[in-house]
C-alpha cells in the first residue's frame, strides 16, 4: 500500500473519531455538558430581609428607639485582582480601622475566590471604593443597629450581635418576628458576580422583611424613670437598682428602668455581662413589704378599713403558732393608724375588733 493511501486512511480514521467524539458530547451527553455550563454562569444570592424597627410612644406620637443604617462587607476574588497593590492601598485609605489585618497576603492566592477586606464600611465609603473600579473586588450590603436615645431603655431593647443575632431584651425574646425571611435570586452572572440579565432561567423570592414593634414604652416616662432611679439609688448609696412603670388603668408599661446600664451600640465594649440582663423580668424579686400596699388597698377598697382605722400596736401579734413582730419591738405606737402601717412598714397592721 502506497504512502499517500495510508495517509488518506490515517486522516479519515481521525476524521471518524473526531465525528464520533462530537457526536457523543453534542448529542449523547448533550444534557450533562449544558447542565454543567449552567452551574458555571448562574449564581444563587440570599436576598436579606430588613430587620423591624422599634418605636416607643412619645405622646400621642411615636419615636423611635431602634434604627436599621446600611453598611458593607468588602471582598475580593483573588482569580480576578489585577493589581492587589493597588487594592491594598485603596482600602487602607477609604476603609481605614474596618479593614481587616492580613488580608494583603491573600490577595494573590491561586486557590481563594473570596476574601474579606473590611466590615462594617459606610454607605460613604462603599461609594468611594465603587469608584475606585477595582478589579476583582465586590460590596455585599448588610445592616446594623443605631440607637437614636443612647441608652435609653437598654435592658428593655437588647442588642444585635455580630452575626446578626437579638440577644437579651425584646432583640433577642422576638428575634425571629424581627429577623423576617430571607429570600433568594438565581442568575446568570458574570465573572464579578454580577447578574447579566433578568429572563425565564432566574429564580427569585422576594425577602420578607421583619415586623416593626411599637411599644407601650413612653420615651418621656422612661428618661424619667432612669433619672429618678438613678438619683434614688444615688442618694441611698446602692450599686443596682430597677424601676418599672405602668398605667393603672390599662396595665399597659410605660417604663422599664435598670442601673447600671450600657450602650447597645457599645455591647462589646461591656465586661460585665450581667448588665445586659432586665433585672425586672428576669431576677427573682422577693416581694416583702410591698404586699403591705396591695392588702392595704384591697382592704380600703372593699370597707374593711380606713386610711385612718387605728388599732393597739403591742410590737408583735400571734398568729396560730407564728409570732409576726415589727422591726422595733417596743410598741411605740399604741394607737397606730393604718397610714402609720403604710409609713413605717409595721408588720402587725390589723384591724382590732
Amino acid at each position: 500500500m502506497s504512502r499517500t493511501r495510508i495517509l488518506g486512511v490515517g486522516l479519515l480514521v481521525m476524521v471518524a473519531i473526531f465525528v464520533v467524539r462530537l457526536f457523543y458530547i453534542q448529542v449523547i451527553k448533550h444534557d450533562f455538558y449544558e447542565t454543567e455550563a449552567y452551574k458555571s454562569q448562574v449564581t444563587k444570592f440570599t436576598i436579606q430581609p430588613k430587620r423591624g424597627q422599634v418605636y416607643a410612644m412619645d405622646g400621642h406620637d411615636t419615636t423611635p428607639l431602634v434604627l436599621n443604617e446600611s453598611v458593607y462587607t468588602v471582598f475580593a476574588d483573588p482569580q480576578e485582582v489585577k493589581d492587589p497593590d493597588k487594592i491594598a492601598r485603596t482600602m487602607r485609605r477609604i476603609a481605614g480601622g474596618n479593614v481587616l489585618s492580613g488580608f494583603e497576603e491573600n490577595l494573590t492566592s491561586s486557590k481563594l475566590r473570596y476574601v474579606v477586606m473590611a466590615r462594617q464600611v459606610s454607605r460613604a465609603q462603599a461609594e468611594l471604593i465603587k469608584r475606585e473600579n477595582l478589579s476583582g473586588v465586590g460590596l455585599q450590603e448588610a445592616h446594623r443597629r443605631v440607637y437614636p436615645e443612647g441608652q435609653l431603655g437598654a435592658q428593655m431593647l437588647g442588642f444585635v450581635d455580630s452575626e446578626g443575632k437579638g440577644q437579651y431584651g425584646l432583640e433577642g425574646f422576638l428575634d425571629k418576628r424581627l429577623t423576617g425571611t430571607p429570600g433568594q435570586l438565581q442568575a446568570v452572572t458574570d465573572v464579578r458576580r454580577i447578574p447579566l440579565t433578568i429572563g425565564s432561567g432566574d429564580v427569585r423570592q422576594a425577602a420578607h422583611d421583619g415586623d416593626d414593634l411599637v411599644l407601650s414604652i413612653d420615651r418621656n416616662i422612661q428618661a424619667q424613670a432612669e433619672q429618678v432611679l438613678k438619683a434614688g439609688l444615688d442618694k441611698a448609696h446602692a450599686t443596682k437598682g430597677s424601676m418599672l412603670v405602668m398605667d393603672p388603668q390599662t396595665g399597659a408599661v410605660m417604663a422599664m428602668a435598670n442601673f447600671p446600664t450600657y450602650d447597645p451600640a457599645k455591647y462589646n465594649e461591656v465586661t460585665d455581662y450581667s448588665v445586659f440582663q432586665n433585672s425586672i423580668v428576669s431576677s427573682p424579686y422577693e416581694a416583702g413589704s410591698v404586699l403591705k400596699t396591695l392588702t392595704m388597698g384591697a382592704g380600703i377598697d372593699s370597707g374593711a378599713v380606713s386610711a385612718n382605722s387605728t388599732y393597739n400596736n403591742t410590737g408583735k401579734v400571734q398568729v396560730d403558732d407564728t409570732t409576726i413582730s415589727n422591726v422595733e419591738e417596743d410598741p411605740i405606737f399604741p394607737n397606730t393608724t393604718m397610714t402609720d402601717v403604710l409609713q413605717y412598714s409595721l408588720n402587725t397592721g390589723r384591724r382590732d375588733r
